[in-house]
Order: structure tokens, then sequence, then C-alpha cells
């Protein structure tokens, strides 16, 4: 009997020492700051963009400048607070914005979403740590796709903008002799997205040259 008293004391100075040290240690910092939303935040963009023809055999490169504004706030169905955000194009500084598109981004306690031409990605998970995988496609049809986070808290320079913490989610990474789909998309503190790189080209085997398909790159210009 003395046993199972002796047992029994043991057992709950262990619980309590463990709970008392959960409770005093300090909460997860989730960073979700990498995917800031809010209303009247404005982001523009530089655009370098190439098509590749194999029809023609040539490539033709366009430059420009997208504007990505939120708008306004809206609930969904479940409740959740979704970022109207309208996207604007123009040639160069002097042409006027064109509309383009509208899509929304959202966010929750431990993931980022992104709702783009009818489908859903989640394209960020908190906290943002390198070496951390999901299934960026998990709420949309398109099929199964492991995002993974290459680089995390790295300080970089764009566009003469210098961002202390930045990280690299890769969406897409996939090269052969003949075929290369990547999509690389980088994130800051307290901006959010500031480039993101796509590249779904065709090559010939024997050159490694490209013979078709599109690359662009689109790099941070401004925010607010």
């Amino acid at each position: 009997m003395l046993k199972r008293i002796f047992l029994f004391v043991a057992f709950c100075l262990i619980f309590w020492v463990a709970c008392t040290k959960e409770e005093n240690s300090q909460a997860i910092e989730l960073q979700s700051n990498y995917y800031p939303l809010k209303t009247g935040a404005v982001l523009i963009y530089d655009v370098d963009s190439t098509i590749y023809s194999n029809f023609t055999n040539t490539s033709q490169n366009f430059k420009f400048e997208v504007k990505d504004s939120i708008t306004n706030t809206f609930q969904d169905l479940s409740g959740n607070v979704n970022y109207r955000i309208e996207r604007f194009k123009r040639v160069i500084k002097s042409s006027p914005w064109v509309f383009q598109i509208v899509f929304t981004r959202s966010k929750s306690l431990r993931a980022a979403q992104e709702f783009f031409n009818n489908q859903t990605f989640i394209r960020l998970r908190f906290p943002p740590v390198k070496g951390a995988t999901w299934n960026g496609n998990s709420k949309n049809t398109i099929g199964e796709q492991t995002y993974l986070i290459e680089k995390d808290l790295s300080a970089l320079s764009i566009n003469s903008l210098s961002f202390d913490s930045t990280i690299v989610v890769t969406e897409i990474d996939a090269k052969n002799l003949i075929r290369e789909d990547v999509v690389y998309s980088t994130y800051a503190k307290n901006v959010g997205l500031v480039q993101k790189d796509v590249r779904a080209i065709d090559k010939n085997i024997s050159t490694g040259k490209i013979t078709n398909g599109f690359a662009f790159t689109q790099k941070i210009k401004s925010f607010k």
C-alpha cells in the first residue's frame, strides 16, 4: 500500500512540474507577419517575362509592372475574413493602370491561403521554419503538390529595397533533361510576397536549349 501511495505522489509531482513548465514557457512565435494582410496596402512589382515558341522558333521578352491593391474585406460562409485584391498592369510608368483580375487572400492561425483563378492554394504555413513541408493543393482539385521552405531568415535586397528577414518557398521543383517546371516564392517579414520566379519550359535534349514555354520573374518595386 505504501509503495502504491509513493508512486501516486511521485506521478502527481511529475505531472505538476510538467504543467508548471508548460504554463511558464513562452508562446510559440508563429511569425504570420510574413503574410501581412491589411486594407489599403499596395504593392507594385516589376515583371520580366519571356515566351518561347517551338512553332516560330523564336522568343519574345515582355517587361511591365503589376500592382496589387487590397481594397476591402468580407466574410466567407465559414466566417473567415478574406481580403479582396485587385491586380492592375501597365507597360511603362507613364501608362495608365489597366485592371486585370480580382483574387483573395486569407490566413488562419497556422496557414496562409490564396484564392486565385477559382482555386485555393495554401501558400504558407506558420511558423515558417526551414524544412517545413505541406500540401499546397490540399484545398483545390489540381492534385497534391508538396511546398517546401528552402531558406529562412535571410537578408535580401531587391530593386534597391532591403529586407532583414525573408523566406523562400519552393512550390514546384521538377527538372529533367527535356522539361523544367519550377515556382519559387520569396516572402519578407511585414511585407509579404517580394519575389516570384516561374519557369515552365521544354528543352532540346541534345543542346539544352529552350524550345518552348515561358519564364517570368516578379520583383517588388514599392509597397505601402
